[in-house]
């Protein structure tokens, strides 16, 4: 079973954010069909919002820890045991009791009160690093705005050290994961290095506080994975998750915003009703827009598939969100939209730890561009703007993401004061 020729057109983000879907009906299509992987394997995909829903909450489909067995041993087999475990291990890519224990574990950093804490604060970060390009008329929201800001906002909220946000900051945007290459693939070879330094990285931030204690998050988690019996390697695995599942989604969220804003200027020039309908753009984005893989336990129905125990299963957010049998006209922009039970943040169990510190983030950084760059406009034809890979066309990387890796714009520059 395939996708339907609409489902398809709409795997491209290209396609997704422009008022060309709009032209698009998915009415009929199947909501769950099988996708080839690049390499040379298949996993099912739960396009439609019930069968994806299913998916995220049912237990015949199990996290990678729980059913992935050597298929997926053998994806995750970037680096040696020791640092995949240092990377994979997280609430993520777990079920039942451990990841509720993981789970926790990672609540214990997300208190209300940091939440308000970092979105407060990321307001002055958005405005420190707008101040940096302000007068040049010219910039990368990727790489001078939407990255930095995202990693300085998470950071911040776990009391990274300065050092630390800096190490940070030198390393690579994370980006989808080549998971699906064959071995031994250029990217599967960068991406290992990649994942050497990133645990390193975690390694030597617990080492370090584990020597200097504070009231940071940081220190908090190592205690609270001590007294509940948790090793290093779920330890660093939590603040590798909850590092990189904020700074990645709000980075893509602003860029696939402002790529569907510029093809419809009318909302563009209203940047107080584009904020007052935030969740109908996090709906109509879905920044994250597919989750890892999940697992049949056993044969299953789903939804006119028939699956086998030990298939693959993928929930495409992005898609799901665009259901018709769920939302009135799922491919327009209207910010008039009431909010409705979208899976912006996944659902069930796994629904997104972090989902408040995220739309107070994408609020921020959104509204500050909007605010701060008059004439903000893209410096070259929307259709040659480069979008990460997996985000224009059949699954290839994960996460699937609708985000572009690099956003150059131009915009009427402020120029400084003379006293």
């Amino acid at each position: 079973m395939a996708a339907g020729p609409g489902t398809a057109l709409l795997m491209d983000a290209r396609v997704r954010h422009s008022p060309e879907a709009e032209r698009i009906d998915t009415r009929g299509e199947p909501p769950v069909w099988r996708t080839e992987l690049p390499d040379g394997s298949s996993a099912w995909v739960a396009s439609g919002y019930d069968a994806a829903r299913r998916v995220l909450t049912d237990a015949d489909f199990a996290k990678p820890a729980v059913r992935g067995g050597e298929r997926w041993t053998r994806y995750l087999g970037f680096t040696g045991p020791q640092v995949t475990d240092s990377i994979v291990r997280s609430m993520g890519n777990t079920d039942g009791d451990l990841h509720r224990q993981l789970r926790e574990l990672g609540a214990s950093a997300f208190t209300p009160e940091r939440v308000r804490a970092a979105v407060d604060r990321s307001e002055g970060v958005a405005e420190d690093l707008l101040d940096a390009v302000a007068g040049s008329g010219r910039a990368d929201l990727v790489h001078d705005f939407a990255h930095p800001f995202g990693v300085r906002a998470i950071t911040g909220l776990l009391g990274y050290p300065d050092d630390f946000v800096r190490r940070v900051l030198e390393l690579p945007r994370w980006g989808p994961s080549p998971l699906f290459d064959p071995p031994g693939s250029a990217d599967r070879e960068r991406y290992a290095a990649e994942r050497e330094a990133m645990s390193e990285l975690l390694h030597d931030l617990v080492a370090f506080r584990r020597r200097r204690p504070g009231a940071d998050a940081v220190s908090g988690m190592i205690a609270h994975a001590d007294a509940a019996g948790l090793d290093e390697g779920q330890l660093t695995s939590t603040l590798f998750l909850l590092l990189v599942a904020t700074y990645e989604p709000v980075a893509d969220f602003l860029t696939s915003s402002l790529y569907s804003l510029w093809h419809r200027p009318d909302l563009l020039a209203e940047p107080d009703t584009v904020l007052d309908g935030l969740d109908e753009l996090l709906r109509y984005t879905s920044p994250l827009a597919a989750t890892m893989p999940r697992f049949a336990l056993r044969p299953t129905e789903l939804y006119g598939a028939q699956l086998e125990a030990g298939d693959a299963v993928i929930a495409h957010i992005a898609l799901a969100n665009r259901d018709p049998q769920r939302f009135a006209d799922p491919n327009r922009l209207d910010m008039t939209r009431g909010s409705g039970q979208d899976l912006v943040f996944a659902h069930g169990s796994h629904f997104c730890l972090g989902s408040g510190l995220a739309v107070g983030l994408c609020r921020t950084a959104l509204g500050a561009v909007l605010r701060r760059l008059p004439g903000l406009a893209a410096a070259q034809p929307l259709d040659t703007l480069p979008w990460q890979r997996g985000s224009t066309g059949r699954i290839t990387h994960l996460h699937v993401t609708a985000g572009l890796t690099a956003l150059p714009v131009t915009f009427q520059p402020r120029h400084a004061e003379v006293s």
